[in-house]
């Protein structure tokens, strides 16, 4: 090492759905057609559709296709993959940060180690019974992996999530 010279830690934080990769998965609205019964389908919601949807009075949302391993392994990558397997080769660390709840992180990650990405850890955000705040908590984690590295870039499709993650001084970039 160079005397003087500081080797900057940089990490790359990537959502996962419309960012990494694309998916058939769809969040369903229903309205409850009984005591447990899931209910009858009213639509079908694309994750940046359910980023701004509000709920009529008495329809549930239902994540169960955003549950199923089956569409992250057949998730098509998107050209950020090749950033992402760029980074992870030149030493950085690598993150995905997803509105998907946490009991599909293993399959993400090994949807990334399918294409040489070996990340850090996938910060699953979501929730399997109720609409949170994507934003927020993804900004909660970004502060936190900002804590962390010296620099942090974060790649998202939707504006909201990007305008909350300037805030905590990341480098933010909407794709």
């Amino acid at each position: 090492m160079l005397k003087g010279y500081k080797i900057m830690k940089k990490a790359f934080v990537f959502d996962f759905d419309d960012t990494l990769a694309t998916t058939d998965c769809c969040v369903v609205v229903r309205r409850p057609s009984g005591s447990g019964t899931r209910g009858l389908p009213v639509r079908k919601l694309t994750p940046a559709e359910f980023n701004t949807d509000v709920l009529a009075d008495g329809e549930v949302y239902d994540f169960s296709e955003f549950r199923s391993d089956k569409f992250i392994h057949n998730a098509n990558p998107t050209f950020l993959i090749h950033l992402a397997k760029e980074v992870h080769d030149s030493g950085f660390a690598v993150y995905v940060l997803t509105a998907r709840a946490d009991n599909v992180s293993k399959a993400i990650a090994e949807w990334l180690c399918g294409f040489g990405v070996k990340p850090v850890k996938v910060h699953a955000v979501g929730s399997d019974d109720s609409k949170v705040n994507i934003a927020k908590e993804k900004q909660k984690v970004l502060q936190t992996v900002k804590e962390l590295f010296d620099v942090v870039y974060f790649y998202d499709d939707d504006q909201h999530n990007i305008d909350l993650a300037r805030e905590t001084g990341v480098k933010v970039y909407l794709v």
